[in-house]
């Protein structure tokens, strides 16, 4: 049986989220699926609350040495810099490709920390030496309770809703190992155990998508419907995260 849960709001440091479902979804396969559901009911604000978030670069203290933390500061900086500018070139109610990414994949972490209590990571390119163009996963946190990184990937699709772009990358980036490239840089946020647990294939994966107007309950029916979305379900947990963009 799927559980959906009510409309709620949920703040953290001056970041609100409108979390209109959260549901887990029954499947054939051994994953623990959830799908939520948020609404950005005020672009503007989500876009400026989104700054403020990123801006605040507190996740260094993660870091013991002074090196470390110059290094991640200039890298998160020019990464903060180029959203800046792709957000500047957004209205109030319509967004870039570019700007659309970075909010699904922002409202889509945040969603995870605060709703499901998982562990607050910095994004994939806050730490990356790109400072835009993350070559692997957008996102990733953590499951405190059962030591279960959570690979996070985003897509923005102005015309249709976005999960069948977000799902084959998923399945392609496990295919070329993107996943495992990716444990070295959590090092400093995750558990060892989950980081071992990641590359023993004991992990979980995070598609998060904008929306539309497409009812969750078909967007539920053809995302179980899908071979990409099978294969996930051998894994420990599926996050379906969709965002009304």
């Amino acid at each position: 049986m799927e559980i959906a849960k009510e409309c709620f709001e949920v703040r953290k440091e001056g970041f609100e989220l409108k979390i209109i479902e959260h549901r887990q979804i029954e499947t054939n396969g051994t994953a623990k699926v959830q799908f939520i559901r948020i609404d950005p009911e005020d672009l503007s604000m989500t876009l400026s609350d989104i700054l403020t978030a990123l801006m605040n670069l507190s996740w260094l203290s993660k870091f013991d040495e002074d090196y470390e933390i110059a290094a991640f500061t200039s890298r998160a900086n020019k990464t903060i810099e180029d959203i800046k500018d792709k957000f500047s070139k957004s209205e109030d109610d319509k967004i870039s490709k570019d700007a659309g990414e970075y909010v699904v994949s922002e409202l889509a972490r945040e969603a995870i920390v605060n709703q499901l209590h998982y562990l607050d990571i910095p994004l994939a390119e806050l730490l990356g030496k790109k400072k835009s163009g993350n070559p692997g996963f957008d996102f990733h946190s953590q499951n405190i309770d059962t030591d279960t990184v959570i690979f996070g990937e985003s897509k923005y699709v102005t015309t249709t809703t976005a999960y069948s772009s977000a799902l084959p990358q998923i399945v392609d980036f496990i295919d070329n190992g993107k996943d495992i490239e990716d444990l070295p840089e959590l090092k400093q946020f995750c558990s060892a155990a989950a980081l071992h647990r990641a590359y023993n294939g004991n992990k979980g994966f995070a598609a998060a998508f904008s929306a539309k107007r497409t009812s969750s309950d078909n967007i539920i029916s053809n995302i179980k419907s899908r071979s990409d979305f099978q294969s996930l379900l051998s894994y420990d947990e599926v996050l379906l995260v969709a965002v009304n963009l």
